[in-house]
């Protein structure tokens, strides 16, 4: 049977301690509060979740720990990917030891692969791994953007790839990737983005705003599934300040400022990035009390 990706996936941050050191306790239960307010899933050590400052360690001991405190409640899909082919590959097999439900792979950000390099990465991956993998693209990080092409040639021979996170903003081409590839779930990987790519054919989102309104994006992406399309303008044009605002600074500096306000103590990112600004800070915790988790 195929496997399942859901709907929404919450692309969630990793909570730190006040030393710097990872909190997997409260990485634990803020991802299982996530799932209990009605998303599929979590993805964790992604690009919001701050991989690339990670050690391996933090990440295969983060994928066991959240996998436990979720069970089979929801989802849990470990950000493998990196630049380094020979390094995303040894994180995938120390991933295969924990009992995750997939993987999510960026394009190889940095480098900016050609092509003949783009197959031959993934298809690593594909041979490595057990599990289905959940391809992403995101131009804004990686200075590459796969092309319909690129697409076709890479999912033609790495049959592991079931899903893709789509961050490109362009709505053509997600029309088409929809259109062309039956067999694959495409995700809207831009919260701002989920309800255009939803009409066009995208499954669900992999989202950051559902670190802070897990309700709310689900009860979006379940009234667009409906065809319930007026209310879910509706949602869609509620949501969309937060959306704005959790990207007002280099993602995950918003959103962990938005859950510090409503109580999550996830701390500080590390750096390269900083602290967000004082007055982004208070607009983000200004517009953060007009939501609940609950999306009541």
């Amino acid at each position: 049977m195929a496997f399942k990706w859901g709907k929404v996936l919450a692309a969630v941050v990793t909570p730190m301690k006040p030393d710097g050191a990872v909190d997997f306790e409260l990485a634990a239960r803020l991802c299982r509060d996530i799932v209990d307010n009605g998303c599929d899933g979590v993805v964790v050590s992604g690009t919001t979740g701050e991989a690339a400052t990670l050690t391996q360690g933090e990440k295969t001991e983060l994928f066991a720990r959240v996998k436990e405190a979720v069970g089979q409640r929801g989802m849990v899909i470990a950000g493998v990917g990196s630049n380094c082919t020979r390094d995303t590959v040894e994180l995938l097999r120390r991933a295969e030891e924990t009992p995750v439900d997939g993987y999510m792979v960026i394009t190889p950000y940095y480098n900016k692969p050609n092509l003949s390099g783009l197959i031959k990465h993934f298809s690593a991956v594909n041979a490595a791994s057990s599990r289905p993998i959940m391809l992403y693209n995101v131009p804004s990080r990686t200075g590459l953007d796969l092309t319909l092409e690129s697409y076709r040639e890479i999912l033609a021979r790495c049959p592991r790839i079931t899903a893709v996170k789509e961050a490109g903003t362009g709505l053509e081409k997600a029309g088409q990737l929809a259109g062309e590839f039956a067999g694959v779930d495409f995700f809207s990987g831009n919260d701002s983005l989920t309800l255009p790519l939803l009409a066009l054919g995208f499954k669900g989102v992999v989202s950051v705003a559902a670190n802070v309104v897990p309700g709310s994006v689900a009860r979006l992406v379940q009234l667009a599934a409906a065809g319930q399309w007026e209310e879910a303008r509706a949602l869609h044009c509620r949501l969309l300040p937060l959306f704005k605002a959790l990207f007002v600074e280099t993602n995950p500096v918003p959103v962990k400022a938005a859950l510090v306000a409503q109580g999550w103590p996830v701390g500080e990112t590390r750096l390269p990035l900083g602290s967000i600004s004082p007055e982004h800070r208070v607009m983000v915790e200004n517009l953060v009390g007009k939501y609940t988790r609950e999306g009541r």
